[in-house]
């Protein structure tokens, strides 16, 4: 079994639950109104991907609790939860498991709680300690001559069961087990407004990005559930951490992601991978997405495939090094003002000391389109005679300023 995730309240610094509803205040409130002295059950219920653990996790930070978390498996044995003896240099030491330990904090702190994942995956025999626990208030550990550990009458206990009702291959909880939990509320994907705003908040992204992909994520939900010619569900875990990375990784690897975030995990086949791409081209999902990630001037976006990857990485990787020189020597007060854009002394003295540095770099803002903006405006090109001028440089640092920095500090970033 997998080492099992012992969490306190004190130590974590998690992401709260967002409620699409009034779910959390009504969780909360069931389990204020819960008499002391006694353990309840909760059984949450739904598709994967929804929050079904975070909103166990939040309710338990809620209440300044210590929670323990088991990943329910076939695997798992009742010594696992319970406590079990393990042998160091010839001696036996006895390690208590979640169980206990969540009711030896209840005693201590009032309240604690245990959160079982897949619970539907656990094996009935090692259902009877969750049984006497939810209807008798204590379990007897089989490993230590049956000592019992009872809930005392001034704490409680809250057990919360996640399950995915309908998967394949996960067994049905006992009926006399099942009817211990006294709730079962359903968590579903939220609709698409709040999903949009649970994105925003949890992957810290832009709204126009949250938009697109909460946007492509429900059509292909849509062929999942209701088509079933996608095998996956693009949840809304998945829309999270798909945005939160795009936002943070450099724009040149979104091709990359969408392959590996979306594709490759959604797809089991080539024939479901396809049918997702073309959601994905319907949508010009990339397109899109790439016109909020780079383009931060409010210009058209040309984006250059012919561009090789791995020679951007060592022009970054040159021009990097030379940026980094250049603060050793002469410090980061000399390189950017006080509201954040680069100054022009690191420009210049690039142009003067790594001029060939400098021009393949800079070269790179060709992929917002400001050459032609500048040729508009001054009526001059940015290359004269195969080799990028310093008018084109001065022209981004007094017309650009703001999306220089950017383009330097975030898209291609180097200092």
């Amino acid at each position: 079994m997998e080492e099992l995730l012992i969490s306190d309240i004190e130590s974590q610094n998690s992401i709260q639950y967002i409620q699409q509803k009034d779910e959390f205040d009504y969780l909360k409130s069931l389990i204020s109104s819960v008499d002391k002295g006694k353990c309840v059950g909760i059984l949450l219920h739904g598709p994967p991907g929804t929050g079904k653990t975070l909103l166990a996790i939040s309710l338990a930070q809620n209440f300044n609790s210590s929670y323990y978390i088991i990943d329910g498996s076939p695997d798992l044995d009742r010594r696992d939860i319970e406590g079990n003896w393990e042998l160091i240099k010839g001696a036996t030491k006895f390690n208590y498991g979640p169980l206990t330990l969540a009711i030896k904090d209840a005693n201590k702190r009032g309240i604690s709680f245990v959160i079982i994942n897949e619970i539907n995956a656990i094996r009935e025999n090692e259902q009877i300690s969750l049984n006497s626990l939810l209807s008798e208030y204590h379990i007897n550990l089989i490993s230590k001559a049956f000592e019992k550990h009872e809930l005392s009458s001034k704490s409680k206990l809250i057990i919360i069961g996640t399950m995915n009702k309908g998967v394949a291959g996960i067994n049905k909880l006992q009926e006399a087990f099942e009817d211990r939990f006294i709730i079962s509320p359903e968590i579903n994907y939220p609709l698409k407004n709040k999903e949009i705003d649970i994105a925003i908040k949890m992957s810290g992204c832009k709204e126009k990005i949250a938009e697109i992909v909460v946007d492509a994520a429900r059509q292909i939900r849509k062929q999942a559930i209701q088509d079933f010619s996608i095998t996956k569900i693009f949840s809304t875990r998945l829309i999270i951490n798909f945005c939160m990375l795009i936002s943070k990784m450099p724009p040149k690897f979104l091709k990359n992601n969408i392959e590996n975030v979306i594709l490759n995990k959604l797809g089991n086949t080539p024939e479901e991978k396809k049918s997702i791409a073309m959601i994905l081209d319907g949508k010009m999902f990339e397109s899109k997405l790439k016109e909020e990630l780079i383009n931060k001037a409010g210009v058209p976006l040309v984006w250059e495939d012919a561009i090789d990857n791995c020679s951007v990485d060592q022009i970054i990787l040159k021009t990097k090094s030379c940026f980094d020189n250049y603060i050793k020597t002469w410090g980061r007060g000399n390189t950017i003002k006080k509201n954040g854009n680069i100054m022009w002394k690191p420009l210049q003295w690039m142009w003067n000391k790594n001029r060939l540095i400098l021009q393949e770099y800079i070269k790179l803002t060709e992929l917002l389109r400001f050459p032609v903006i500048y040729k508009q405006e001054t009526g001059k090109d940015h290359i004269y005679n195969e080799v990028l001028t310093l008018n084109y440089i001065r022209w981004l640092y007094q017309q650009k300023i703001e999306e220089l920095t950017n383009f330097m500090a975030k898209i291609f970033p180097v200092i």
